[in-house]
Parts: C-alpha cells; structure tokens; sequence
C-alpha cells in the first residue's frame, strides 16, 4: 500500500516529479506505520525495511522487499503465492508530500534506538488515482503516524531536513495565499 507507489528495481535510480530536487542520499530505515480503525477496516500497524530519501516536496521510503510478508520459515521456503483476499496490502513504499504532513517530531528515548515519528494524512489527490492501493482516509482529526529508524546515525540529520523543508512549503503557501490579493487601486 502507498499514497503514491513507488518502484524501485535493482539498479534504478529514484523517480522524481518535474523541478524535484533529492536533498538527502537514500538512507537505510526500518518503518512501523500505524493506521487507525477506519470504515475501510479495524486498526492495523505495518512494518517494513528500506530506504529513505527527503526531497524539496515529499519524503519517500521504498521497501527492499517485494513479496508478501511471512509468518514462519515453512512459508519463507516455498514459492510466493497471491495474498489471501482478506489479506491486508503490503507496504512496499510510501510518499508523504510536505503539504499533507502535519507534525515531524525526532526522539531520544532512553532504552530504545532514537527515530523519528511523522503525524500526516494521505494525500487526497494520488489516492483517488490510486484507489486500489491507497492509504485510508483517518477521519477528521485523525492522523496516520509513522515511525521511522533510520540507520547510519543519520536520524537527527533527515529530521532537520523534513523539518526545514516542510516549513519552506508551509512559507510558500503562505506567500502565495497573500499574493493572490488584488492589489489596491486608490478610487
């Protein structure tokens, strides 16, 4: 499942949208993504290992792996088979545009590895493109949070990032709001 999906082969190079700029190198993570109970279904959490990439307009995680994922090493041994049709998607990769995201947060625990957690909402614009795959509509005052290790020490460094990124788009929109205001022409 993504909001927008992204496929990633051996050897191919990130797609970016026109004027997308890749602020980051690609990062190793590991990522829980917690959904909420919704009326597409009971509350459910995924995890998933990968790497992270921060651009100027979205963030991108692309899971390493493309099959399903198992429960035992009986299964792992045999040849993939189709999901079952009560099974939930996989997640093998997820975009958050910096418009949708509402909090970025970077944590230290003290028994635990440090990672960051982001609060944001699927972007209504691919999921309608993408119905099949997309992420669930929360509801009104509801988030989708995803929780994010990143690997190589570089937690605290891709936080800063999405952080200044994201109140750059916040900046924008703002400017934007003010110049759209007719100017004033004296009667």
């Amino acid at each position: 499942m993504s909001v927008n999906t992204v496929h990633l082969g051996p050897g191919q190079t990130l797609p970016l949208q026109h004027g997308e700029d890749v602020l980051t190198p690609g990062h190793t993570a590991e990522i829980e993504l917690k959904i909420p109970a919704t009326i597409a279904g009971p509350k459910r959490s995924e995890r998933a290992k990968g790497m992270i990439w921060v651009t100027d307009h979205r963030v991108i995680f692309v899971s390493d792996t493309i099959d399903t994922p198992s429960t035992s090493a009986s299964a792992a041994a045999a040849p993939s088979e189709p999901p079952s049709y009560d099974a939930p998607p996989v997640l093998r990769s997820l975009e958050i545009p910096y418009t949708s995201l509402n909090l970025a947060t970077y944590n230290l625990p003290t028994f635990s590895a440090n990672h960051l957690i982001l609060l944001f909402v699927p972007d209504p614009s691919s999921s309608a493109i993408n119905a099949a795959s997309a992420l669930p509509d929360p509801g009104r005052g509801q988030n989708l949070e995803l929780k994010v290790w990143v690997g190589e020490g570089a937690g605290h460094a891709v936080w800063k990032r999405i952080e200044g990124e994201r109140s750059r788009v916040a900046e924008r929109a703002a400017r934007g709001v003010d110049e759209e205001l007719p100017a004033y022409a004296p009667a």
